[in-house]
């Protein structure tokens, strides 16, 4: 799932200024936090969501929808399937916008196929499941090396 930048960063801002900064005794450390705060803050309108995720992210999406809507459409839930296609022709042509119009579509196509029985969608549930799989991949390959162990020592 891609999170904006903006709104990690807000979510940092508010962490450290709502939560650390109040235990923050000396006035040197309380300087370097608020500098960190002025930088986190200047850099949040700066910085944008990579492309190559959100195209990774669109081709998993769209491929799990074509694999669902077939499965509706063999299933008999016709309309289902072309509420499903109209969502994904609908989505922009930009990576972001586009990843997150399909992202929207995968839930709509969980949702439909809640009215199928079980044995008719469980190719378009296999699909779908396989693509929040891939989509956690991408997501936890972003992630740095922690530092649990540093934070552990304070």
């Amino acid at each position: 799932m891609l999170i904006p930048p903006e709104a990690l960063i807000d979510g940092c801002m508010r962490t450290l200024l709502e939560s650390v900064l109040p235990d923050v005794g000396s006035r040197f450390a309380r300087g370097q936090l608020y500098a960190v705060a002025d930088v986190l803050r200047n850099l949040r309108d700066r910085v944008e969501p990579k492309a190559s995720l959100a195209e990774a992210e669109s081709k998993s999406a769209a491929d799990a929808l074509a694999a669902a809507i077939a499965a509706l459409s063999e299933a008999g839930a016709g309309e289902a399937a072309a509420r499903l296609r109209s969502a994904a022709a609908a989505a922009p042509a930009s990576a972001v916008a586009r990843a997150a119009a399909l992202e929207s579509a995968v839930t709509l196509a969980f949702e439909a196929l809640e009215a199928v029985p079980p044995a008719a969608g469980e190719a378009a549930r296999r699909a779908l499941v396989a693509h929040l799989v891939q989509q956690t991949l991408r997501d936890v390959a972003q992630l740095k090396p922690s530092l649990l162990n540093e934070i552990s020592k304070g």
